[in-house]
C-alpha cells in the first residue's frame, strides 16, 4: 500500500495541513511531521517493534507529560487482565415486605455492583422481566444500595459540574448509575418554522427534572445539522429539581438531535430512572426513592446481568468514556488487595482502585520510573505518564494473546469509529481508513492536551505501538486541538512511510 501511494505521490490532506509523500520521503520527515504548524508544545513520542521491542523512533520518550485519555489505556488494560474478557458485573434487585398475588408490601432494594453500564435497554428488560413475575406494585420505597463504594461520587475533576454543567463528562461515579449517570435530552423540529421545537427527555420523563425549552424551528436547510446551534445547560435549583435549559434553533428539515447532560444527583437520577421504566410496564412504586443498605433478611427478586467485560471496555476506549472508566477503577479496589495492603479490608474507593491500578503497572507490566495517577480517566491534568510507559502497557499487552484480541478490539479506528472516526476519513487518505487502532486524549484547560497511542501494521516491520503526546506550556498561548490532531495525523503517516 506505502509503494502504491508513493508511485502515485498522494497529497494526504487532513484539516490546514498538507503533506506530500513520494518514493524519496525520508526518515527526516517523522521529524518534520512532529514540527509541522510551529506550534510551541512538550512532546513525547516512541515507536516501537513489537516483535523484538526495538525502538523505531523516539523523542523525549521518558518526559511525564499530562496523558488525558491515554490514562483509559491502562484502565482498560487492567480491568480486562485483573478480571477476564468474560467477568461480569449482575446487579442484583431485592425486595422487603411480604408478596400476596401481583403486590409486594414492601420495598423494592437495587443493589449496586459497579457495573457501569446499565442503559436502558437493560432496564426496560429488567422492567419486562419484573412484570413478567407477575409483580404489579411495591407499596413501599424504591432503595438504592451504594454501599459497595464510598460516598466520594465526585473527584475534583468533577466537582465543577455538581450544582451546574454542560457536559456529559463529569458525571458523578456511584456503584448503581444509568445511562453513564447522564441525561439524554432529545430535541426535534417543530410543526412548521416559527414554531417552538420538540424537546424531552430519552426515554421517559423524570421525577425531579424538569425542561425549559427556548429552541425555535427555522426553515430547511438542505444541509446536515450544525455543531452549536443547540445549547443544553443542566443546572440545580434551590428546591432541588434539576433544571435543564435548552435554548438555540433546529432547522424544519434536520433529524431529532440527542445531547447528553451529567446528573447532579446520581441516586435521584436512577432511581427516576428504574421508576420510569417499572412505570411504562404497569408496575408501580409507590413510596420515595432513598438512599439504603439492603436488609439481611431481605427476599432476591430479579438479577440483571451486565456485558461481559470485553463489551465495557470496548465502549470505554471508543467512546472515551469519563464515567466507565473511574467506575471501573472503584470496582477494582473492591475486588482486589494490593501488595502493600495483602490482607486490608477491600472497598471500592478511588485511593483503593488507583493502588490497584499502579499495582498492576509496577508488578505486571514492569514499569519502574515515577508516574503520577489521580484518576482513571485522565479527566484533568493531574496525572503523568510518559510515552515510554504507555507504550510498554501496549507492548505488555499484545503479549498475552487471552486478553489482547479484546483489547485491540476495544480500540477505535482511524476513519472508521469512535473518537477515530473523524481522522483519516477523506477520500485522499481512504486507503489509510482502519490502519491504525489507537486511544486518544484531549484536554483544553489549563492547557492544551492531545495525543494518541495504539498499534498499526507495518509493511516491512510488522505489529508496531506507539504513543504521541503533546501538552502546551503553561502561561503561553495554547495551540488548538484540532492543530495538534491534524498534526498527529501526518505524524502516523509518516510512520507508515518512514520507518
Amino acid at each position: 500500500m506505502i509503494s502504491r501511494l508513493a508511485r502515485l505521490g498522494l497529497a494526504v490532506v487532513t484539516g490546514t495541513l498538507s503533506l506530500s509523500f513520494s518514493a524519496s520521503a525520508a526518515r527526516g520527515d517523522i521529524t518534520k511531521a512532529l514540527t509541522q504548524g510551529g506550534y510551541s508544545v512538550q512532546q513525547g513520542v516512541l515507536v516501537t517493534r513489537l516483535s523484538d521491542g526495538k525502538v523505531l523512533f523516539e523523542r523525549e520518550a521518558d518526559t511525564l507529560l499530562a496523558p488525558a485519555s491515554l490514562t483509559k489505556v491502562l484502565t482498560s488494560a487492567a480491568a480486562l487482565v485483573k478480571w477476564s474478557p468474560v467477568h461480569t458485573l449482575p446487579t442484583t434487585f431485592f425486595h422487603t415486605g411480604q408478596r400476596k398475588g401481583p403486590k409486594i408490601s414492601g420495598d423494592l432494594v437495587v443493589v449496586g455492583n459497579g457495573d457501569p453500564f446499565v442503559v436502558s435497554e437493560k432496564l426496560w428488560q429488567l422492567a419486562a422481566d419484573i412484570r413478567g413475575l407477575g409483580i404489579s406494585e411495591f407499596a413501599g420505597d424504591l432503595v438504592i444500595d451504594n454501599s459497595l463504594f464510598d460516598d466520594e461520587s465526585r473527584d475534583e475533576s468533577r466537582e465543577e459540574g455538581r450544582l451546574r454543567s454542560r457536559h456529559a463528562y463529569d458525571a458523578p461515579v456511584s456503584a448503581f448509575g444509568v445511562n453513564f449517570n447522564t441525561y439524554a435530552v432529545g430535541i426535534a423540529p417543530g410543526e412548521k418554522p416559527g414554531h417552538a421545537a420538540s424537546v424531552s427527555l430519552d426515554p421517559y420523563p423524570l421525577g425531579g427534572v424538569i425542561i425549559e425549552n427556548k429552541v425555535t424551528t427555522t426553515v430547511a436547510t438542505g444541509s446536515k445539522p450544525k455543531t452549536g446551534t443547540i445549547s443544553v445547560t443542566r443546572q440545580v435549583r434551590k428546591d432541588g429539581v434539576e433544571l435543564l435549559k435548552v435554548t438555540g434553533q433546529i432547522a424544519a428539515d434536520w433529524p431529532t438531535q440527542k445531547i447528553y447532560r451529567s446528573v447532579a444527583n446520581d441516586l435521584t437520577a436512577a432511581g427516576a430512572y428504574v421508576r420510569a421504566f417499572l412505570k411504562n410496564e404497569g408496575i408501580n412504586v409507590r413510596g420515595t426513592i432513598k438512599a439504603g443498605v439492603k436488609p439481611a433478611n431481605a427476599t432476591p427478586l430479579i438479577s440483571m446481568d451486565s456485558y461481559e467485560m470485553r463489551r465495557i471496555v470496548a465502549g470505554l476506549n471508543t467512546f472515551s468514556n469519563n464515567f466507565i472508566a473511574d467506575v471501573l477503577i472503584k470496582r477494582l479496589g473492591a475486588d482486589f488487595p494490593t501488595s502493600g495492603q495483602p490482607g486490608a479490608p477491600r472497598s471500592g474507593t478511588f485511593s483503593n482502585g488507583l493502588a490497584v491500578l499502579k499495582d498492576f503497572l509496577v508488578k505486571d507490566v514492569g514499569i519502574k520510573t515515577n508516574f503520577v495517577l489521580e484518576n482513571g480517566s485522565g479527566l484533568d491534568t493531574d496525572n503523568r505518564l510518559s510515552a515510554r510507559q504507555i507504550n510498554a502497557v501496549l507492548a505488555h499487552m499484545e503479549r498475552h494473546m487471552d486478553v489482547f484480541p479484546d483489547f485491540l478490539a476495544s480500540l477505535p479506528a482511524t476513519g472508521w469509529d469512535g473518537t477515530l472516526k473523524k481522522r483519516f476519513n477523506r477520500s485522499a487518505t481512504e486507503e489509510f481508513k482502519g490502519m491504525f487502532r489507537a486511544k486518544t486524549g484531549t484536554l483544553t484547560e489549563p492547557i492544551a492536551v492531545s495525543g494518541i497511542a495504539g498499534y498499526f501494521r507495518h509493511p516491512t516491520q510488522g505489529m508496531v505501538s506507539f504513543c504521541v503526546i503533546e501538552n502546551g506550556h503553561g502561561g503561553q498561548r495554547q495551540p488548538s486541538v484540532v492543530d495538534l490532531r491534524n498534526r498527529q495525523d501526518h505524524i502516523l503517516t509518516a510512520f507508515l512511510n518512514d520507518l
